[in-house]
């Protein structure tokens, strides 16, 4: 069976150069992607030929991989993932957190009633002399009250900035964690995709084997081979099927893996077998200074670092003074009958300020709590863009090395299964021992199994590319 390829290209544009004062790229990338060439893939029992049309325009990358069963399980994960939504969840606290902020820059306006009734003691200082008797109080009060901390300093305002690009960061969190999360399920589909094709190819073997053996046996009764063939052929069936077996463990446990990744429930979660049909697409080659707006995590810790020198600003001006307006608007009056009345009317309006003198250098302490956290988020943003250099070093490398394997491991089955199908056919005619088809078969399985490996290495080699190159759909949710 041929499947052909429309060989599926994402393109980047757009892309513009990031000026930070951290880590920055000097050079390109050591490695180059793999080249499109017009090949044919012998992949288990199948032939897979790539048509170099390109498909372009792709957004979701997973679509350009050309699997709806894929493309299914993204979906589900979208919706039910449980890292989704703690990644969501902390989306939104980090928003109200910023509301929070903000609501800093507004004057507070209370209501706030009250009644109070308080008995005066005999005993009480009286500055007239004598003694003085027993009194009862009562004071009944309706006032509004009004209170703002003037930012005169731009306190307030840097504490506003931080918490913004900190609500910023939480959603490139959150984008991160779909990036890792739909790149974990693809890897996985295509580990499935290899044992199911890797399943195929050993329940074809199998086949022969039984069949060779059936041959085998008949020439023992006739007195042609020694039963220690017939021993062999049993010896090789049972290799083959304890293979086959321990490659359905394998996929029972990769299906479970992906049932939770997709947040279903993994009891009654079922893929069905899948057939590999198509050639991973072309990744389009991005510039290293791109890398630090493409991937999520990298925006992440770049805003961050800008909150976090926010916040060193802010705290410094923690040492000047706080200035507020204060005032109040209401009713006095020591009882409920003439409360609500023009002669019960009370108000008060003022200024105030506060400077800190001495606080056991408290001030002083969290202004080097603040600067230590800049640094820490500078050096955590150097860490981060020095191993997203490595990790799309690493993943451009396994690629080349992969795919020239791949191309060379063609001309290994083709060799293999024409040495196997004539050594077959000397067997028949007595030309040879059982022994030569039994080395021969091996070898036929051993690559065909190594292509179907390769295959599959080479398809979840272009997923880590891809995340760790944070192609991301903008418009996804």
């Amino acid at each position: 069976m041929i499947n052909f390829l429309k060989y599926a290209t994402l393109t980047l544009a757009g892309w513009v150069t990031l000026s930070v004062q951290a880590q920055d790229s000097l050079t390109g990338w050591k490695w180059q992607d793999v080249p499109g060439e017009n090949v044919e893939l012998y992949i288990g029992n199948d032939t897979i030929t790539e048509n170099a049309v390109p498909i372009t325009d792709v957004s979701p990358w997973w679509e350009a991989f050309g699997y709806p069963a894929l493309d299914s399980l993204v979906r589900k994960a979208i919706s039910n993932n449980v890292d989704l939504k703690i990644a969501r969840a902390r989306v939104e606290q980090a928003r109200a957190n910023k509301r929070i902020a903000l609501a800093e820059m507004f004057p507070s306006i209370r209501f706030e009633p009250s009644f109070v009734r308080q008995e005066f003691s005999a005993n009480r200082p009286n500055p007239f002399g004598g003694q003085l008797g027993r009194a009862t109080l009562n004071t009944y009060e309706l006032p509004l009250t009004l209170s703002y901390e003037l930012d005169v300093f731009g306190k307030n305002i840097n504490n506003v900035e931080a918490n913004t690009l900190i609500s910023e960061a939480s959603e490139e969190d959150r984008k991160n964690t779909l990036l890792s999360v739909t790149a974990e399920i693809a890897r996985n589909y295509f580990l499935l995709l290899q044992l199911d094709a890797e399943n195929d190819l050993l329940q074809h073997t199998e086949k022969t084997r039984k069949d060779n053996l059936e041959i085998t046996s008949t020439r023992y009764e006739a007195g042609l081979v020694s039963q220690i063939d017939v021993l062999r052929a049993k010896t090789e069936l049972s290799s083959v099927q304890v293979q086959l077996k321990n490659n359905r463990q394998l996929r029972t446990e990769i299906e479970l893996t992906l049932a939770t990744l997709a947040g279903e429930d993994a009891s009654t979660f079922h893929l069905p077998h899948g057939k590999v049909s198509y050639l991973p697409p072309s990744v389009a080659f991005m510039e290293k200074d791109s890398l630090a707006l493409s991937r999520p995590d990298l925006k992440a810790a770049k805003l961050l670092l800008e909150s976090s020198d926010k916040k060193v600003s802010s705290q410094w001006k923690e040492l000047l003074p706080s200035f507020y307006l204060n005032g109040s608007y209401g009713y006095l009056s020591g009882n409920t009958d003439n409360l609500i009345e023009d002669n019960g009317r009370t108000w008060l309006a003022g200024i105030s300020a506060s400077l800190p003198i001495f606080e056991g250098g408290r001030k002083r302490s969290e202004i080097k709590l603040r600067r230590s956290e800049l640094q820490e988020a500078k050096e955590n943003y150097n860490r981060l863009t020095l191993e997203s250099y490595r990790q799309v070093e690493n993943a451009y490398a396994r690629l080349q090395w992969v795919h020239r394997q791949l191309l060379s491991q063609q001309q290994f089955v083709v060799a293999a299964r024409d040495a196997a199908t004539l050594t077959s056919e000397r067997y028949r005619k007595g030309l040879v021992n059982y022994i030569d088809v039994v080395d021969a078969e091996r070898q036929v399985l051993e690559a065909e199994r190594l292509s179907v490996q390769l295959f599959g290495q080479e398809l979840t080699g272009r997923v880590t590319l891809i995340q760790s190159l944070g192609l991301f759909p903008d418009k996804l949710e």
